[in-house]
């Protein structure tokens, strides 16, 4: 178990390069779920269905978030065709996975105090692991727009990992930051969330700061830390390329474009909206990575499943927030950065999220 639990963060850990994709990109997977279905079935045989009877005392608001996502997908089964209707039988199978290995590895931690040692291990081979390949990409591999033909953002001087995307990196980054107990590694992670220009990782980040410093009364922490973050901000070399100009107007009218979008989509089907993962083909959109998706993790979820789905989505976030002492700074922090960008329902995050919430 422990043994499985070191392979999945280290697999974890290569990011996009572990990306095993099918159907034209259409269905992707990565390697470290493999070993992640592996654990979660030797957990199964080791606690049958108590973790899922332990889940629904506490997480009701879970089955019932799934449980619209599941109906959403089955009304509108003759509207789409068996290959769209597998695509998002596939990807909404992977929600209930990383959802269902959360109940497993959270119980099995409750029952097994040493393996609380196991997950913060796992958790810092990936956070190290995360350091020394995102400086290697920033320092030698800066430029993504070789890579604009499989349907990669052109970032350009800014760090965006292995992950090939700086959302997704600097949300990860974000992570890191908010459980790492060591300041140095605070400071690095700091400094690659500023490299990254993402400026909702910086809003995001700095309310969720700002809300533990209120919570801690040290009023001293938000002022030191703001004139800090401006001042990493205003000091951090800013090459050329308009992804490293904060003031860049692009991206935001590509959100409200894809906003009004999504509104205008939604209105159609208000109820339990087009399924789970059926938005690419909702869209007719060619775009292989965000063809799936909008701009905001609500925003996605409102038309996959429609009002319900997102009422019941904000129940299980809701829900989640006392799972342990960490819990409240994760998802006011997720929270808020899915509001621009579509990160909660990511795989990489649905890990990392699940992981920390397992532990005491």
């Amino acid at each position: 178990m422990n043994i499985l639990f070191y392979l999945t963060s280290l697999l974890f850990s290569l990011g996009q390069l572990g990306r095993i994709s099918l159907f034209d990109q259409q269905v992707n997977f990565y390697l470290y779920e493999i070993v992640l279905i592996i654990n979660l079935f030797i957990l199964f045989f080791k606690h049958r269905f108590e973790p899922v009877k332990e889940g629904w005392k506490k997480f009701q608001s879970i089955f019932i978030f799934l449980g619209i996502l599941t109906a959403s997908l089955l009304v509108d089964l003759t509207k789409f065709t068996q290959f769209q209707n597998l695509v998002g039988t596939l990807y909404l199978s992977r929600l209930h996975l990383y959802f269902i290995y959360f109940f497993y590895l959270r119980y099995h931690t409750l029952k097994n105090i040493k393996f609380s040692k196991v997950i913060k291990n796992g958790i810092f081979i990936v956070a190290v692991l995360t350091i020394i390949s995102t400086l290697i990409q920033y320092f030698l591999y800066p430029d993504l727009r070789n890579l604009i033909y499989q349907g990669w953002d052109p970032h350009l001087y800014r760090t965006f990992g292995i992950f090939f995307d700086t959302s997704i990196a600097a949300a990860i980054f974000g992570i890191f930051l908010l459980t790492a107990g060591h300041p140095v590694i605070k400071i690095i992670y700091l400094i690659l969330v500023v490299l990254s220009f993402s400026r909702s990782i910086y809003l995001g980040l700095s309310l969720t700061l700002i809300y533990l410093f209120i919570q801690q009364k040290d009023l001293k922490k938000i002022i030191f830390y703001l004139i800090f973050f401006a001042t990493l901000i205003f000091i951090i070399p800013k090459p050329s390329g308009e992804g490293v100009n904060l003031s860049r107007l692009y991206s935001i009218n590509s959100r409200v474009v894809d906003y009004k979008e999504g509104i205008d989509v939604w209105i159609n089907k208000p109820i339990l909206g087009y399924g789970y993962n059926r938005i690419r083909y909702v869209k007719n959109s060619d775009s292989i990575h965000s063809g799936a998706s909008y701009s905001s993790s609500f925003l996605t979820i409102l038309v996959s499943s429609g009002i319900l789905g997102l009422i019941s989505f904000i129940s299980v976030l809701w829900s989640l927030r006392k799972t342990n002492k960490l819990a409240p700074s994760l998802l006011i922090f997720i929270s808020i950065i899915s509001l621009f960008d579509n990160v909660f329902l990511h795989p990489f995050i649905l890990f990392l999220l699940f992981i920390n919430l397992s532990d005491k």
